[in-house]
């Protein structure tokens, strides 16, 4: 762990003494159209489109989003730019806190040669737009802030490893796509392995100014904040996603790769958030 992320996990800690009055988590939706729960009034095959939406941003070679027995299955390998692939809550607006299990079974980045200094990045999160830190253009995420928990492979992750990292980020975007993004806070949560399962959870704690993350049975962390938190976000989503970013290498250079193969179920989230049946 870096000593800036270590720092920045650390003070995090400190400040996390108060009391947070964030609302009790209760689940969303499990993948499982035999026995759901939260239990539904009738029978649904497939993803649920009362409780998702498809999310598809930037290009792919490959990607699936799929029902995998009880589990949500979510896939992409990509070659070029940044882009995300997977769910939105149907009501972004209402959900402040999203837990899940998730498992990336397989993942694999190649950057750019090492003298160009490009790296790629895919992950597996659970991420959101939670707020407006200034004047919200309508469909711009522009100084939107976002909080999200990652499982994390970058190409500079040793040669052969099957070892991952778990990670906590608040970012303000930067451009009206949330192309560029400013960091707010950052934690190391920890390494997972590929197929080894964790369980996430962001939530966000208005009334103490800061985000709460969680993994496993693990002490949670916080990742306050400074600035205003008032405005609805310019851009609604609360997500289940596989994520990448990947640089453009100069002609010559072995071609960059963010592939990611993502197994996620047992969603919750904030009680007030709870799906109709």
């Amino acid at each position: 762990m870096s000593a800036m992320i270590r720092t920045s996990a650390v003070l995090a800690l400190l400040l996390g003494g108060a009391a947070h009055a964030v609302e009790p988590m209760v689940p969303y939706d499990n993948f499982n159209p035999s026995e759901s729960n939260p239990p539904r009034a009738t029978k649904v095959r497939g993803i649920d489109p009362a409780r998702w939406v498809d999310v598809q941003t930037g290009s792919r070679q490959q990607a699936v989003r799929e029902l995998a027995f009880t589990r949500l299955r979510l896939a992409s390998r990509a070659n070029t730019g940044t882009g995300r692939y997977g769910l939105r809550f149907i009501q972004p607006s209402a959900v402040t806190a999203i837990e899940a299990k998730v498992r990336v079974n397989n993942a694999r980045s190649t950057g750019c040669e090492l003298s160009q200094g490009g790296i790629s990045q895919g992950a597996a999160e659970l991420s959101g737009h939670f707020f407006n830190a200034a004047t919200p253009s309508r469909a711009s995420a522009k100084d939107d802030v976002t909080a999200s928990i990652r499982v994390v492979s970058r190409s500079t992750d040793p040669l052969g490893s099957q070892d991952l990292r778990v990670e906590a980020h608040v970012e303000q975007c930067q451009d009206a796509s949330c192309t560029a993004r400013g960091s707010l806070f950052t934690a190391d949560l920890g390494q997972v392995h590929q197929g080894e399962q964790t369980r996430l959870r962001v939530q966000w704690d208005a009334a103490n100014d800061r985000f709460v993350f969680q993994r496993d049975s693990q002490p949670e962390v916080f990742g306050a904040y400074t600035v205003t938190d008032t405005q609805a976000p310019g851009i609604a989503s609360k997500e289940l996603v596989v994520s990448h970013s990947v640089p453009t290498c100069a002609r010559g250079s072995p071609s960059p790769l963010a592939y990611v193969n993502a197994y996620f179920h047992d969603v919750g989230v904030n009680q007030s958030a709870a799906p109709a049946p």
